[in-house]
């Protein structure tokens, strides 16, 4: 059966994957050819926040008040012993009221794992076959190395062009788009691999973007289906959540032409990220992953909610203006993350917190058993034809680093997420 990516623009020759390909293995080494333009004018940035993200303008001396460490230090000390004992804690009010009060960033990688169910899930041999069966014959393979230029560039972990973030993104989407051929790669699926390498190894990162896509709790394969199901669905469940729990709003929005559809599409297709603050982005995928989809819905609506005042207060440019700038609004948490919760009372109540079901989701087990012996059989296939696409000489799962020491991509280190110092 004919490929559909291949009808694409994107699609990747021979030569562009041997030449892509030898970019991402030489990484940052002394003999790796990187263009002036490919790597951001770092003078332009005064400041790096907690999570690595680079800023034009300069931020306090003190990033994190003293009593907050303390706090955080506090409650990190109480989610220790209970990742000790997860099964005790798991689906109880003590683990849900924590994770509304906020998972300390320092653990946050080992809860999102715990959510996502990656030990369960992880299969042998699965990973590193469809990264090596990738590197042969993925058609994404283009696609996939300009979103990776372009996904996170204002982050200390994939600023620099072909650096080991970079790397581990690369392999980690064009493993995926082997592993599950009937999707492949879909632009999108970048940020949501970038936010999990800030807090998950490469491997783990993998299979948390093959639960976020293919478990029913999540069921984020909608989004990047062709014709984008999914997000349709979410925008007209939000306008009908809008009208019922906002009318004044609501009229208020049709009265200016404002649709769901303008503001929504962002929101859903990035899943918040980019949209807005990277700390109340983060409490939302806290609750996202021990909620499910049902908060997806439930944080659009309360960002309305919480700034319905000024929205009220002017027309379509003034609402445009303010709901494209959310990201460098000062927004309290605190405020945002109660409106969540109540947001997500009240839409479940309406019978409006979950979108209909509009895409067949893929077995996750069955993925599983069929692509080891899937990528066998290609690189088998492949070998006994001569076709060798992996260039001089490197080995799938190792990258040169800037010393031209071999380091594996699984086991890169996280400089910040789960790593992080309070």
């Amino acid at each position: 059966m004919d490929d559909p990516r291949l009808a694409g623009g994107n699609f990747t020759t021979e030569d562009e994957r041997r030449t892509i390909i030898n970019k991402y293995d030489k990484g940052r080494a002394d003999d790796a050819v990187i263009e002036d333009w490919e790597d951001p004018d770092f003078s332009v940035y005064k400041s790096t926040d907690r999570y690595g993200f680079m800023h034009k303008q300069k931020l306090p001396d003190v990033l994190v008040p003293p009593k907050v460490k303390e706090l955080e230090r506090e409650r990190a000390l109480k989610w220790g012993k209970m990742l000790r004992n997860w099964e005790k804690f798991q689906g109880t009010d003590t683990l849900y009221k924590r994770i509304y009060k906020g998972i300390p960033n320092s653990v946050r990688g080992q809860v999102w794992k715990k959510f996502l169910h990656i030990d369960e899930i992880k299969a042998e041999e699965v990973y590193e076959q469809m990264k090596e069966l990738a590197r042969r014959v993925s058609p994404d393979i283009k696609q996939i190395d300009l979103d990776v230029h372009r996904t996170f560039r204002d982050h200390v972990m994939f600023r620099e062009r072909y650096n080991i973030k970079q790397q581990a993104l690369f392999h980690l989407l064009a493993a995926y788009s082997m592993y599950n051929e009937k999707l492949g790669y879909c632009q999108g699926m970048s940020s949501l691999a970038a936010l999990l390498l800030t807090y998950l190894n490469e491997e783990d990162a993998f299979w948390g973007m093959v639960t976020l896509i293919g478990d029913r709790k999540y069921a984020m394969h909608g989004f990047f289906i062709p014709g984008l199901p999914k997000l349709f669905a979410c925008c007209d469940m939000h306008s009908r959540g809008r009208e019922r729990l906002l009318p004044k709003l609501d009229k208020h929005f049709k009265k200016h032409n404002i649709d769901p559809s303008h503001y929504c599409t962002p929101w859903f297709f990035k899943l918040f990220l980019e949209c807005l603050p990277f700390s109340l982005t983060l409490r939302i995928w806290d609750a996202l992953l021990l909620e499910g989809e049902k908060v997806l819905l439930s944080a659009c609506l309360a960002i309305l909610r919480i700034n319905r005042k000024p929205l009220l207060s002017g027309g379509e440019d003034h609402i445009r203006e303010f709901l494209q700038e959310l990201k460098s609004a000062n927004l309290n948490e605190e405020d945002m993350i109660a409106e969540l919760q109540s947001t997500m009372a009240d839409l479940t109540k309406a019978g409006l917190a979950i979108p209909p079901q509009v895409a067949e989701l893929q077995d996750i087990g069955h993925l599983n058993r069929i692509s080891v012996q899937k990528a066998k059989s290609r690189l088998s296939a492949l070998n006994s034809s001569g076709n060798n696409a992996v260039p001089n000489g490197f080995t799938a799962g190792t990258i040169q680093n800037g010393t031209g020491n071999e380091k594996s991509l699984s086991s890169a280190p996280i400089l910040y997420g789960s790593e992080t110092a309070l």
